[in-house]
């Protein structure tokens, strides 16, 4: 397939040379091989080409632009683009001419199909010229970039979120904590991050297999968001380990601990329930260690490293949910 500025130089070009054999009246074969090559280049195309006049009328319709934009060529011809043209993006049709690489330049944006719906494109036009240099009309192709779209938001999914439970991942976590830092600070407000270990999990791959063992993470993973408002965050960070990040608790350091003990409560309540898996029937606890925090005192990864060696108390028997309450700005 050509690309876009291919294609549009291709147009050009032959627009370009049939306008000079018209003009000098060069023999009528070569005109009509001069336009087989463009409506070849049309036909084969499945970009959205059109041709308009100074006015903005349309004068050419492609059979990829009826196929991207629903239009026929019968609906479009001496009609304006502006109905494909959301109301939020009129300005773009707006652009002078005379701005430099204004003519070539390419614009990611979205235009209307016949059915309502937005179709995200990426938008060349291109000056049509007489023989005198002035300017006759316009060509415009555009590029169906949907599943460009659907391709950077699966790499921006990977980069961000757990490939098997789809929660946010150690390096999504990190931002969330110090953008939670930074909310804390200046609204002097309290957050917390909750470190949770699903115990004897290693026993569960052991016994069970690998599958079952993921698919237990993946129980755990809808327990926890269910133990959370929507506004907090949990993610994945390593094997069996969760991380849970409870923001906006308050200026009150004896409510905002209480909301989070309610929490952790809850998740070891709910993480210890039976897992039902077919015909099997696996049991799990967690352990749990907080921090309860106020403004920016500490970096992301001390948080996160206090958190876990609350946690690891809780490994060792100290006590059942191991809790710290850390102030500053």
């Amino acid at each position: 397939m050509l690309s876009q500025t291919s294609l549009v130089v291709a147009l050009v070009a032959l627009l370009a040379l049939l306008a000079g054999v018209l003009l000098y009246g060069v023999h009528q074969r070569r005109v009509h091989r001069l336009q087989q090559r463009l409506d070849a280049v049309l036909q084969a195309s499945t970009d959205a080409v059109s041709f308009e006049d100074l006015d903005g009328v349309v004068e050419g319709w492609s059979p990829g632009a009826q196929a991207m934009l629903g239009y026929t060529a019968e609906q479009m011809l001496g009609q304006t683009l502006q109905r494909l043209v959301p109301a939020e993006r009129r300005f773009e049709e707006d652009a002078p001419w005379d701005v430099p690489d204004a003519a070539s330049h390419s614009l990611d944006t979205v235009r209307l199909h016949q059915n309502g719906s937005l179709v995200p494109v990426s938008m060349v036009r291109v000056p049509l010229l007489d023989a005198q240099g002035q300017r006759i009309g316009t060509a415009r192709v555009l590029r169906d970039i949907s599943r460009q779209q659907v391709s950077a938001e699966l790499i921006q999914s990977m980069a961000f979120n757990d490939g098997l439970t789809g929660l946010p991942n150690w390096r999504l976590l990190r931002d969330r904590i110090w953008r939670a830092q930074l909310n804390s600070a200046r609204q002097r407000s309290y957050f917390a991050v909750l470190y949770v270990d699903v115990d004897n999990f290693k026993a569960v791959n052991s016994a069970h297999g690998r599958a079952v063992g993921d698919q237990v993470l993946v129980e755990v993973s809808v327990r926890l968001m269910a133990a959370i408002r929507q506004n907090d965050t949990v993610a994945r960070v390593r094997g069996d380990e969760f991380v849970v990040l409870l923001e906006d608790l308050g200026s009150k350091e004896v409510s905002a601990a209480h909301h989070v003990n309610t929490v952790a409560d809850k998740i070891w309540d709910m993480l210890e329930r039976d897992y039902t898996l077919g015909e099997l029937h696996i049991r799990c606890t967690a352990s749990i260690g907080i921090q309860l925090r106020l403004g920016g005192n500490g970096s992301v990864d001390q948080i996160i490293q206090a958190a876990d060696a609350a946690m690891a108390q809780v490994k060792q028997g100290r006590r059942s949910v191991a809790r710290g309450v850390f102030g500053g700005t």
